[in-house]
């Protein structure tokens, strides 16, 4: 959430269930169980008597439903020169696009392949931009859609700003996720990223399975992502760069399987730092943007851009 920024919320997720195991929240802990006094409507005689209209103290009683209801007073609590935040209770799926194209940045999590180049697409045809980002324990992936009119100007010296620049090359995200996993080279990689392949096991397995990975589904994610990485890592043309083990061997991948909703506290906050930092680049269209994937390694505390674009035969 950044200060001065309309921000709207979409969460469907059921109350106060869904928070159990979230580190990363704005919620007190009385909140996240739902056993806070606002929660309940336990509230003591003399809270009882004072006076407030009763419109208003039915509305304090009553206990929010969905994760985005729970969130919205603290999303204007941070922005309080704001009078409102919109929130929208149903699934992303019921959201048709020309709601995502009335926002001028929309950031994702948890968000499946299929709606997520749904909604990238329909965001930065309204000229907005588009970030997916995800924490998996120790590690953080975020996508970058910037739109292909987006410009910029970089900084060249103090108080200096380049001309216009657009982003070169442009990559929408749908053909980032189209893009496959043994093409995810760069100068400095000569293999893809584990950052990222470990980001597209978690997306393609819930292409595939129609579920987030998790612990309870460890055996089938193995299953999957074996099958996944050898048909990735095919090339007709030359030897693989890489085998169905570039994750690990099984207990390996099981141990990936039961980190994909491992958020851990810190990861989130700087990865989420450093996403927020993008994003007012974005909206100032001043400093040179990432482009178009960020990997954040918190072993090294390492944060970095990398490229992802179909390479020249």
């Amino acid at each position: 959430v950044l200060a001065g920024v309309k921000a709207a919320i979409c969460d469907g997720r059921p109350y106060p269930s869904s928070m159990a195991t979230t580190p990363s929240s704005f919620l007190p802990p009385g909140e996240r169980d739902g056993t806070s006094k606002e929660e309940t409507g336990d509230t003591d005689k003399n809270e009882k008597e004072d006076k407030t209209s009763e419109p208003e103290q039915k509305k304090q009683r009553t206990s929010p439903k969905t994760v985005a209801a729970a969130m919205q007073p603290h999303v204007m609590e941070l922005n309080p020169l704001l009078d409102e935040c919109k929130i929208y209770e149903s699934s992303v799926e019921d959201i048709p696009d020309e709601e995502f194209a009335k926002y001028d940045v929309v950031v994702a999590s948890r968000l499946g392949m299929d709606q997520a180049k749904r909604v990238s697409a329909a965001t930065t045809s309204g000229g907005g931009k588009f970030y997916l980002v995800d924490c998996f324990g120790l590690s953080g992936c975020a996508m970058l859609d910037l739109g292909p009119d987006h410009g910029y100007r970089k900084e060249v010296g103090k108080d200096k700003l380049s001309d216009v620049m657009k982003v070169d090359p442009y990559v929408p995200l749908g053909d980032m996720l189209n893009l496959k996993l043994r093409d995810a080279t760069g100068r400095w990689d000569k293999l893809p990223p584990k950052i990222w392949a470990t980001y597209r096991a978690y997306l393609e397995y819930e292409a595939k399975a129609g579920k987030w990975s998790c612990v309870d589904y460890a055996d089938d994610f193995v299953e999957k992502t074996q099958q996944w990485l050898k048909t990735e890592s095919e090339k007709p043309t030359s030897s693989k760069p890489f085998s169905e083990d570039y994750l690990g061997n099984e207990d390996d991948l099981r141990n990936i399987a039961s980190l994909a909703t491992a958020e851990v506290s810190p990861v989130c906050a700087v990865l989420g730092g450093v996403l927020g930092n993008e994003i007012i680049k974005a909206i100032s269209g001043r400093g040179e943007p990432a482009n178009n994937i960020l990997l954040f390694d918190g072993v090294d505390g390492g944060c970095r851009s990398f490229l992802l674009q179909e390479k020249n035969n």
